[in-house]
């Protein structure tokens, strides 16, 4: 893997556990102002090269996802990020959700919260909607997990 190197955007708050996990399987990592999202692959080929075919949006949690597609202002700014990489060469934008209990798009449907009014059938709806329109997934795993879902995802 020495000619990978993962970046990672500086708006991004430093997630120390998926630090730890790039720094534990010896995966080089660079903070840098990126154009979208908040991980990408830098790649060795005759020199470096931006890859911007996969690009990874990290959220905290299903809270934060919900008030980023179902509040319009937020979702606005989603939609403008997806077209954002798009116009870079993005063929697979990735939200990367961290939640320990989801384990199905039924745990979702079924998913409350104390802190937003969304519930989780709409939730799911919107996820399912954008993820046609816009050709983008949702992947949700475990925080402790995520440092490797970045590094399994932008290795491919």
């Amino acid at each position: 893997m020495k000619d990978f190197i993962i970046l990672t955007d500086t708006r991004q708050k430093c997630e120390q556990h998926i630090l730890k996990e790039f720094d534990k399987q010896n995966i080089k990592h660079i903070r840098t102002t990126l154009k979208s999202a908040d991980y990408m692959a830098l790649r060795y080929d005759n020199g470096f090269v931006f890859d911007y075919s996969i690009l990874i949006d990290t959220k905290k949690d299903l809270n934060e996802m919900a008030g980023n597609i179902c509040r319009t202002s937020e979702h606005e700014r989603i939609v403008k990020e997806i077209n954002k990489a798009k116009e870079l060469g993005c063929k697979q934008f990735i939200f990367l959700i961290a939640d320990n209990e989801i384990k199905t798009t039924d745990d979702i449907k079924h998913w409350t919260s104390k802190y937003t009014r969304v519930k989780g059938n709409v939730l799911l709806k919107s996820m399912i909607t954008m993820s046609k329109k816009y050709e983008i997934k949702f992947i949700i795993c475990k925080k402790k997990d995520m440092g490797k879902k970045i590094i399994e995802i932008l290795s491919k």
